[in-house]
């Protein structure tokens, strides 16, 4: 009877703990969060030439962890911590940095970063820490390409699918004579050589101009551009003087004598091409008034709430990254960053501009981007991007670059 008694008595204990573990895994203290907290290290340039754009970025970011926690800013318990950094587009600054969020402040996930320079230079970084990072803006092919890395994921896209998406469209349109101007630095090569491919593969021509990041003056790359009068210019310009380009690109004439085909940035760019914008066609990542999604609707609301203005370009890549962010720490087999790098392979989400994957391959986001004619819009001040063509994430896809992952 006594050794019954002590049976029944394990039995009763052992369904006390399992009873006790599963009131601490469901409790509402862990759901708010008590549990350790998960640092997210976010890199941005909010200082240098492209301060407008990691600006934009965060704020995205912050609002996209809002709107992906449905407000809680917690996920399986645990609260998420954000730590935010100025690297100023510096490659040695973004690499101090980077060590100080990682070692300083635990960081266990990464977002980040703003210039393709600064991106390039931390990704040994946080494939040695074996830190998962999600890079947006910077665009560089080798981020994704031969600096590929089994840490390394971006919601960004890539020059070559800027390429696809505008050198298709003007070669279908009949051009063949190309000139790329833009800025002399990783992006800008990359973006050019990746041009460069496309408009080749399909019968045309392209040379390309550079100048440098903090050039105030363009007068001297424009009157070279006037003189080698290709039949479109190809404009890969971004960040704070690129206002001062298209102003004085009005002044002299270059939208009258040629077909110029940009990638149009933020609102602030739209600005500086003013009246002289009215018809010209390019491509756009995002802008707030096209793409009709309900994360679209709530990020530009929320963010007219916080900041009294519409979402720029880069918030929406922001949101992205925080929403591909979210739905790994809630769908990883198990929590900790190695499982999170290996459940972001694949991941596909939904953002203010639609669907994104992170491509296995070589963990590249594909995703809309569209064609779109300038309209001035007196009230606003500006110029309007107006859709002309959505393209799906497989009209833009771009080669597989990345020579392959080992962990």
């Amino acid at each position: 009877m006594a050794g019954k008694t002590r049976y029944l008595l394990l039995i009763f204990a052992s369904l006390i703990i399992f009873a006790v573990a599963c009131g601490e895994a469901s409790s509402p203290a862990a759901e708010e969060g008590t549990l350790p907290p998960v640092t997210i290290g976010v890199l941005a340039d909010l200082s240098g030439p492209l301060q407008n754009f990691g600006e934009q970025t965060v704020r995205g970011f912050k609002l996209g962890l809002d709107y992906a926690t449905q407000g809680t800013m917690v996920v399986h318990g645990h609260r998420l911590k954000v730590v935010v950094e100025d690297d100023a587009s510096n490659p040695e600054q973004a690499i101090q940095k980077v060590r100080k969020l990682m070692e300083d402040d635990g960081a266990q996930f990464l977002q980040g970063t703003t210039s393709s320079s600064a991106a390039l230079a931390i990704i040994p970084e946080v494939t040695k820490a074996k830190i998962p990072l999600l890079v947006e803006v910077a665009a560089s092919n080798d981020i994704t390409g031969a600096s590929c890395s089994p840490y390394v994921f971006r919601t960004a896209p890539n020059t070559d699918q800027f390429a696809l998406a505008s050198g298709r469209y003007l070669v279908r349109e009949g051009r063949q004579k190309f000139l790329y101007f833009g800025q002399d630095y990783a992006y800008g090569h990359s973006s050019a050589e990746a041009y460069g491919r496309v408009i080749e593969s399909l019968g045309g021509q392209m040379d390309s101009l550079f100048a440098p990041l903090d050039t105030v003056d363009f007068t001297p790359y424009l009157q070279r551009i006037l003189e080698a009068k290709p039949d479109a210019l190809l404009v890969g310009w971004a960040g704070v003087q690129a206002p001062v380009l298209y102003q004085q690109m009005g002044d002299m004439g270059v939208f009258d004598k040629m077909v110029v085909f940009p990638n149009f940035g933020d609102i602030a760019q739209l600005r500086g091409i003013g009246e002289a914008g009215q018809g010209l066609l390019g491509i756009t990542l995002y802008y707030y008034g096209i793409p009709d999604t309900p994360a679209n609707r709530w990020l530009v609301k929320a963010h007219e709430d916080a900041y009294g203005s519409p979402p720029d370009l880069y918030a929406a890549g922001g949101m992205a990254a925080a929403i591909a962010m979210v739905e790994t720490l809630r769908t990883a087999p198990s929590w900790g960053p190695e499982a999170w790098a290996q459940t972001l392979e694949g991941l596909q989400f939904e953002t203010p501009k639609g669907t994104f994957i992170l491509r296995a391959e070589d963990h590249q986001a594909l995703q809309p981007m569209y064609v779109v004619q300038l309209h001035m819009d007196q009230q606003l001040g500006y110029p309007v991007p107006r859709l002309v063509k959505a393209l799906s994430p497989e009209d833009t896809a771009p080669p597989v670059r990345c020579p392959g992952f080992s962990r």
